[in-house]
This record gives structure tokens, C-alpha cells and sequence, in this order.
């Protein structure tokens, strides 16, 4: 190469550096002063800032007033030598992203892995010409720059994931401002119940509200999926309960009629959006129960003479078999006797052994507390749902509702 082709070659650097990115801050690392000037009169032609340090301590001292891009520093120097500054500088989530270029006076392949191992990101003979060192040093300011910009991605996205866990948060408050206030729902009615939402937001949600004078309307469903769209859905739903409505479109209160046309209306979406439901009406003065559900698991009803019986049966999710007629199950509740409704989201846990919870555990812990309050009951088979799996979190949104039956003194319906 002649002197004019090296000169186009450097100057086509230049050119690069420049419709590149804006000025950056070279730091040159040497003990001798002598070589410090003439890697930056090299460098000018860049026309970035220059920086200068003796020595690796030095330079660590700027490193804390000053922003820095990228390092050219010496192998042999007193107080902190060049690897000794690389190794430094990647161990320091500060400055970890500096590009580390070293000089070597020899190019010897057991020195080269010495200073990659110890934090070095490339290497200059100290023999290189000047286009070698413009393109090198051009090079790292890229890779610097990418760095760089992955940082401010970072940060971008760990602020959008910041507010999404807000709104989510809020999201899930207004969730649990729809729920039932605990207590006595209807005369001689008492609610209880635990609803933990994961933290991607799902879509199980519930209901116990007086339908007119003589009927207590009961729901719990669960969306498919997870986030906010499946959460607005049931939330849809959910109104879709009050009473006022419910009273218009079904004078009879007739579960299977309530089931069989929220399936009919609501058809497996292009996406596999679906859900579970499980509806149940009690009246009051008779206290016979009717119920019917799609796809959701059967509620579980304990009696005072510590008998146990499985409200619902297998059937179609709402959406997948449109044409689907939904029958009305019926059953009378005795005083004292606890009605225990859930989401899936209870008893599908995995052990560390890989082994589901599962029906029939979740059942049995029920039966276990029957003679204890019903409050205590609901938290402890949340605490062991927790303990049953490996790190104690759910992973999908948990919903456990307990409804019992006390005596009838008092209470008059119209």
C-alpha cells in the first residue's frame, strides 16, 4: 500500500467514525509520555476526546469523575498494569461495558489468552499502523456503542415492566373490589373466601349476590389464559350477574338455562379463548340448591354428619360444543352443612417430585378442619397448597369460596 492509499484508508475511517455515532472519550493508558503523544496525535484524526493516565491506578481514579468509552492501555506499567486495569474494570458493573484495548510489543498467543482472560476486549502491537489502530479502535467504539444502547434498552424495558406490574397491581385491586364482602350474604348465609390472582393477572373471578327476595345466586369462573384481556373478560361476565339482569332473562333462576346460553353467546375465539363456569342458586326458604356447570370443577359439599358429596359432573368448557343443552342438578342443604366452591388453579401444583396436589387432597384437607372455623379452613389449605410446592408460589390465579348454612331462627322471607 502507498502512501496516498494509506491516506484514503485512514481518511476512510475518519469518515465512518464520523457519520458513525457523536464524540466519545478515549482514555490512553501509559507510563511513558513520549508514546501517550503519539497515540493521541493518531487518534486526533477521530476527533473524539482524549484522556490520559501513568498508570492502571490513574486511570481508575478518572474512571470516577469521568465518563469513559473505551481504553488503550499499556501491558507493563507500575502501581496497576494493563491487565490488572481490564481485570479490574469488568469486575465493576460501572464500568464493565468500557471497551479494553491493550499494546503489546509482542503478538504471542499465550500473552493474547492471559489478556482475554483477564478482561481485555482486543489488542494492538505497539509495531500497528495507522489505519490498523483507527479501524480497531473505530471497531470497539461500535461494540461499545451497542453495549450502550442494550443498557438503555434495558432500562427502557425495565421501566415499561415496572409500570405494567403497577398497572396490573391496580388492575388486580379493581378485581378484588368486584369480590363479595365476607359475611353474612343472605339470612342465615355466612361467606367466606381466599382469591390470591397470579402475578401475570388470570381471569377467575366470583359471585354470591341475592337474586330477589328468596334466591341466592352463586358463580365462579375461570378465563383461559392469563393477562388483562382474559381479566376484563371475566370481569364482563361478572356484571353480566347482577341480579337486575339476571332476574329479566331467567325469572326461574334455572342454572342450566344460565349455563347452556352463556355458552351459546359465547363460542371458542379464533385465539382458544374459553372458560369454566359453575352456577349455582339457592333458595332461601326451601334451601334446595340447584346448579350446573361447564367445564369447571365440581364443588364440594360437606355435611354436618360429616358426610361429603360432589356437586357437578363432567362437561363441555363453554365454546367447544355450541349446540350444547346444559342440565340442572339439585340437591337440599341442611343446617350446618358447607358448600366449598374453587378454581383449578387450588389443587394443579407440582410437588419438587413433579406430583399434583390434585382432587383429592384438596378434599380431604376440606374434610379435615369441617369442625374448625371456616375462615381458618380456607387459609390453611392455601398454606398447604404453598407447601406443597418446591418455592410455595402459584403459579395461576387461586380462588377458594366457602359458603355455610346456620339456623334458620329468625330469618323470615317475604
Amino acid at each position: 500500500m502507498n502512501v496516498i492509499e494509506s491516506e484514503q484508508a485512514v481518511e476512510l475511517v475518519r469518515k465512518a467514525s464520523r457519520l458513525s455515532e457523536p464524540s466519545y472519550t478515549i482514555l490512553l493508558v501509559d507510563d511513558e509520555k513520549l508514546v501517550r503523544m503519539v497515540a493521541k496525535r493518531r487518534l486526533s484524526k477521530l476527533q473524539h476526546r482524549m484522556l490520559e493516565a501513568e498508570n492502571g491506578k490513574e486511570a481508575l481514579a478518572i474512571l470516577e469523575r469521568e465518563k469513559v468509552d473505551l481504553i488503550i492501555a499499556d501491558w507493563m506499567m507500575p502501581e496497576l498494569d494493563g491487565p490488572g486495569l481490564c481485570e479490574t474494570i469488568k469486575k465493576d458493573n460501572r464500568y464493565r461495558a468500557i471497551h479494553c484495548i491493550l499494546m503489546t510489543a509482542l503478538d504471542q498467543p499465550a500473552q493474547i489468552a492471559e489478556g482475554l482472560t483477564r478482561g481485555a476486549d482486543d489488542f494492538l502491537t505497539k509495531s500497528a499502523s495507522d489505519q490498523e489502530i483507527l479501524a480497531r479502535v473505530s471497531a470497539g467504539l461500535r461494540s461499545r456503542q451497542l453495549l450502550l444502547d442494550l443498557e438503555e434498552s434495558y432500562h427502557v424495558i425495565e421501566e415499561k415492566q415496572t409500570q405494567l406490574e403497577n398497572e396490573l397491581h391496580a388492575a388486580s385491586g379493581f378485581v378484588r373490589s368486584l369480590l363479595p364482602a365476607p359475611g353474612e350474604v343472605a339470612p342465615g348465609i355466612q361467606l367466606e373466601w381466599e382469591f390470591l390472582p397470579s402475578a401475570q393477572l388470570g381471569g377467575d373471578l366470583f359471585q354470591v349476590e341475592q337474586w330477589g327476595d328468596d334466591h341466592l345466586g352463586i358463580m365462579v369462573l375461570d378465563m383461559s389464559g392469563h393477562g388483562t384481556g382474559p381479566a376484563l373478560r371475566a370481569v364482563s361476565l361478572s356484571m353480566w350477574f347482577k341480579g337486575e339482569h339476571i332476574t329479566q332473562l331467567f325469572p326461574d333462576f334455572d342454572p342450566g338455562k344460565i349455563v347452556t346460553r352463556l355458552n351459546a353467546e359465547n363460542p371458542l375465539t379464533d385465539q382458544g379463548e374459553y372458560f369454566t363456569i359453575w352456577v349455582g342458586v339457592l333458595q332461601l326458604s326451601t334451601r334446595e340448591l340447584r346448579f350446573s356447570s361447564a367445564g369447571h370443577p365440581a364443588s364440594i359439599l360437606l355435611r354436618k354428619d360429616a358426610s361429603t358429596e360432589i356437586l357437578g359432573k363432567k362437561s363441555w368448557p363453554t365454546g367447544f360444543s355450541p349446540d350444547e343443552i346444559y342440565q340442572t342438578q339439585s340437591v337440599t342443604l341442611t343446617e350446618q352443612d358447607r358448600l366449598y366452591l374453587f378454581s383449578d388453579g387450588i389443587y394443579e401444583v407440582l410437588s419438587a417430585q413433579e406430583e399434583i396436589f390434585g382432587k383429592d387432597r384438596l378434599q380431604e384437607a376440606l374434610e379435615k378442619d369441617f369442625t374448625r372455623p371456616m375462615k381458618f379452613s380456607l387459609q390453611r389449605l392455601i398454606h398447604t397448597g404453598r407447601s406443597w410446592q418446591k418455592d410455595g408460589v402459584f403459579e395461576d390465579d387461586v380462588a377458594v369460596i366457602g359458603l355455610e348454612l346456620k339456623s334458620k331462627t329468625s330469618v323470615h322471607y317475604s
